[in-house]
Formats: structure tokens, sequence, C-alpha cells
């Protein structure tokens, strides 16, 4: 819940900012395609982070905030050393690899949909 709090506030400042801005940032990184970039990553991390606090979709949303997560760290972040640097997307990559393998336990929308299906097949 933590991990989706914190990527649906990131996602919802891309929009809050301007998308403009955000599409800007992404071109002076040298980003391809930044305005479709911009609008994706933003997208799925608002979106996305939504869905991981209800725990819907959890392993493919973790698997693409993975990969924004490489991309920030490649892209932007790995020039600027470890400490105030890369760390903290590195400790949301590490986050979203958990969930990627891990899946979620407790109280996810993904189990209460799930249980349906396990009911019928060993009934």
């Amino acid at each position: 819940m933590i991990l989706g709090a914190i990527f649906t506030i990131h996602g919802f400042d891309k929009f809050k900012e301007g998308i403009q801005e955000t599409i800007g940032r992404f071109e002076d990184y040298g980003i391809p395609y930044a305005e479709y970039v911009a609008f994706g990553v933003a997208g799925v991390e608002l979106i996305g982070g939504f869905f991981l606090i209800i725990g819907f979709s959890t392993r493919f949303i973790a698997a693409l905030l993975a990969i924004i997560m490489i991309g920030a760290i490649v892209k932007v972040r790995f020039e600027l050393g470890f400490i105030n640097g890369y760390e903290f997307n590195l400790a949301l990559l590490a986050m979203s690899l958990y969930l990627l393998f891990g899946g979620s336990k407790m109280m996810a929308l993904d189990n209460f949909l799930g249980q349906s299906k396990k009911k019928k097949k060993y009934s």
C-alpha cells in the first residue's frame, strides 16, 4: 500500500505540475518519444499506484513500475551517484520486484477475485 501511495502521488504530481513540464524534462533527459513516454509514465504511476493500494493486478503493475524505475535509474539518476542520486529509485525498484515475484498476500482485491476460481477448482 505504501508503494502504491508513493507512485500515485508521483503520478498525480506529474499531471498537476502540467504534463508539458514533465514532457520537457523527459526531452532534456534525451528520452525518445518524450510526449508518449511522459503520459505513459504518469498514467502508470497514477493508476498503477492506485491499483497497488487496492491490490488489483499487482504483479502486472509491479512489472510496469519496475521498468519505469530501471529507466529512471539508467537515464536520469545513475550519473548522480548513489547518495542523493538513485538510492530512492533503487528502493522502489526492489519493492516493485518483491511484489512482482511474491505477489500481494493480505487484503488484496486480487485475492478476493481469485477465491471463486479456487473454490470451483477444488469442489
